[in-house]
C-alpha cells in the first residue's frame, strides 16, 4: 500500500516543538471542566481554518453554540509550524491552473487567494487594540523568489505574461524579473538563474492565530467551548435523527450530539473520513530557526524569500527533491526561519511530527550559505516538523460532504482541508465560506472548483496526481480497497496540476 493511502491516525502526543510556539500561551491547554453534551456545530481542528469557521459563525449568528475539538494544544498544528509566510500559490502555478481547470477558474482562484491575504490583515486589524498586530509581527514584505535553474526561471517569465493577459488590472504585474547580475548586486543572491521580485507577507504564525482565539474566547465564551487534548475519535449518524441533532462525535471524554460537524483537520482528515485516503494525504515538512549572526543583514521587516528548482528524484537512492525551500526572517532576532523537503517518499508522506525528515534537516542548513553572498554556516537554534494536507488534484477540498465521501446519511458534515502547503493563502476565506454555507448564506464568491462534489470525488481526485514529484509516485493512482469502492460508488471515471 502506498504511503498516501494509509490511515494517518490521530496527531501524536509528543510532537517536535516549533520555535514559533515558545512560549506557549496559557490558553493553549484550555478545556471545560465537563465536555458539553450538545452543540450546534462541532469544529474538529483549531488551526487557521477552524478559527475562521468559529469566528464567522459566532459573529454572524448570535444563537449558535460552537464546540472546538483539538487533539493537542490550541493552534498547535501546521498553522503554527510553518515558515511564517502569508502567500498565495496561484502566481507560480497559474499556467498549470489554466491548463487543468480553465482560464476562468484559474483567475477566480488567484483573485480569491490574493484577497485571502488582504483579509488576513483585515482580521488582524480588527484586534489591533489587543496588541495583536504588534505581537504577531504581521507585515507586508518584498518577496524574492530565487530560481536555482534556468528552466524554472524561463517558465516564470511565460507565467507572468499569461497572468497579465487574464488577471484584473489591479492584480497585474505582481512580480518583476531580475537577472543573475542584478540579483547579486542589489539583492545579495548568488548561484541563481534569476529572481522574480514582488509582493508577499509574513507573520509569527502562532502568536497571530492563538491571539485571535483569545479574543474569540473572551468575546463569545458563553457560546464557544474550546476543548484541547480532546480528539474526535469517530463520527456516527443518529439512526433516528433527534432534531436538531444529526450526529454523535465520540471523544475520550465523552460524546457530543451535534447538528453540524466541520472537518478542519488537513493532513489528518482521512482518519475520520477513510474514503478520502489516497485523495487527501499528509506530508511532513521540515522547518528550522537558524542564527547566521552578522554574516547576513536583518531584512526581516521588509523581505521574505523562496528558492525554487525543478523537482527531481535520485534513481538509485529514491530520494525526492521537490525543489522548493522557503524563508522568512524574524525582524527582531534576525533568525532565519527556513524550511523545505528533501528525503525518501515514505519520510515525506508521513503524519508523525514527533520525527524530523533526516535528509531534509541536513539540506536546509546549506540553503542560506549557498545563496546569500557572504553568509557563513548557521547555528541551528531549533528544528521541527509539521504535517500538511495535500490533495491529489492540487486544490483544497471545501464544502458539504456528499454521502459518497462521508459514508453516512445527512447534510450536516462539512470540510475545509487539503491546502497543499499554502494554508495562509486559502484557509481564512475557506473557513469563512464553510461557515456561511452552514448559515445558509450565499457563497458565490467561493470558486466553484474548490467544492468537494461527488463528481470531483470520482473524477480529478482519482485520476490526477499533482504531487507525484513530491511523493515519488508516477501519474498513475494506486488505490487501496476503500478508494476503489468509493470511486466505483461515485459513478465517475476520470483525470494535475
Amino acid at each position: 500500500m502506498s504511503a498516501t493511502h494509509k490511515d494517518p491516525g490521530l496527531p501524536v502526543s509528543n510532537p517536535t516543538t516549533p520555535h514559533w510556539q515558545e512560549p506557549l500561551h496559557p490558553l493553549a491547554d484550555v478545556s471545560s471542566p465537563q465536555l458539553p453534551e450538545t452543540a450546534d456545530v462541532v469544529i474538529v481542528g483549531s488551526g487557521i481554518t477552524g478559527c475562521s469557521v468559529a469566528k464567522t459563525l459566532l459573529h454572524r449568528d448570535p444563537r449558535v453554540r460552537v464546540v472546538v475539538l483539538e487533539a493537542r494544544g490550541l493552534a498547535s498544528g501546521a498553522s503554527s509550524r510553518n515558515g511564517g509566510h502569508i502567500i498565495s500559490p496561484c502566481f507560480s502555478s497559474f499556467d498549470e491552473l489554466v491548463s487543468n481547470f480553465g482560464t476562468k477558474a484559474a483567475v477566480e482562484l488567484a483573485v480569491f487567494s490574493e484577497r485571502n491575504i488582504d483579509k488576513t490583515f483585515e482580521v488582524a486589524a480588527e484586534f489591533r487594540s489587543s496588541g495583536l498586530v504588534v505581537e504577531s509581527k504581521i507585515r507586508r514584505t518584498e518577496k524574492v523568489l530565487a530560481f536555482r535553474d534556468r528552466e524554472k526561471f524561463d517558465r516564470i517569465k511565460t507565467v507572468l505574461e499569461l497572468w497579465n493577459e487574464h488577471m484584473p488590472i489591479d492584480r497585474r504585474d505582481p512580480f518583476h524579473m531580475v537577472d543573475p547580475e542584478e540579483a547579486k548586486a542589489r539583492y545579495g543572491m548568488q548561484n541563481v538563474a534569476g529572481l522574480a521580485v514582488g509582493r508577499a507577507a509574513a507573520a509569527w504564525p502562532y502568536r497571530l492565530w492563538i491571539g485571535i482565539w483569545i479574543q474569540l474566547y473572551r468575546t463569545y465564551g458563553d457560546r464557544l467551548s474550546i476543548e484541547t487534548h480532546t480528539p474526535a475519535l469517530s463520527v456516527t449518524a443518529l439512526q433516528q435523527i433527534e432534531q436538531p441533532h444529526q450526529y454523535i462525535v465520540t471523544t475520550p471524554r465523552g460524546d457530543i450530539k451535534t447538528t453540524h460537524i466541520v472537518y478542519c483537520t488537513n493532513g489528518y482528515t482521512s482518519h475520520l473520513l477513510p474514503r478520502l485516503r489516497g485523495k487527501l494525504f499528509p506530508v511532513r515538512g521540515t522547518m528550522s530557526a537558524q542564527d547566521l549572526g552578522s554574516s547576513v543583514l536583518n531584512l526581516g521587516a521588509q523581505r521574505s524569500w523562496s528558492f525554487d528548482a525543478s523537482p527531481s528524484q535520485d534513481v538509485e537512492t529514491g530520494v525526492v527533491d521537490p525543489g522548493l525551500y522557503y524563508l522568512t526572517q524574524d525582524p527582531d532576532s534576525g533568525y532565519m526561519m527556513l524550511g523545505g523537503e528533501y528525503d525518501h517518499p515514505d519520510s515525506i508522506a508521513s503524519s508523525d511530527d514527533s520525527k524530523i525528515n533526516p535528509l531534509s534537516a541536513e539540506k536546509i542548513v546549506d540553503v542560506v550559505p549557498r545563496h546569500f553572498v557572504g553568509a557563513k554556516a548557521p547555528v541551528v537554534v531549533s528544528l521541527w516538523s509539521g504535517i500538511m494536507g495535500f490533495v491529489r488534484d492540487g486544490l483544497p477540498l471545501i464544502g458539504n460532504l456528499p454521502e459518497v465521501v462521508s459514508g453516512r446519511p445527512g447534510k450536516g458534515e462539512w470540510i475545509a482541508a487539503g491546502f497543499n502547503g499554502y494554508g495562509t493563502g486559502y484557509c481564512l476565506s475557506c473557513g469563512e465560506a464553510v461557515a456561511e454555507m452552514i448559515l445558509g448564506k450565499d457563497i458565490g464568491w467561493l470558486p466553484a472548483v474548490l467544492l468537494l462534489t461527488e463528481e470531483r470525488f470520482g473524477g480529478s481526485l482519482v485520476t490526477r496526481n499533482a504531487w507525484g514529484a513530491l511523493i515519488g509516485e508516477d501519474d498513475g493512482v494506486e488505490e487501496d480497497e476503500s478508494t476503489r469502492t468509493s470511486s466505483e460508488g461515485s459513478g465517475a471515471a476520470a483525470e494535475v496540476r
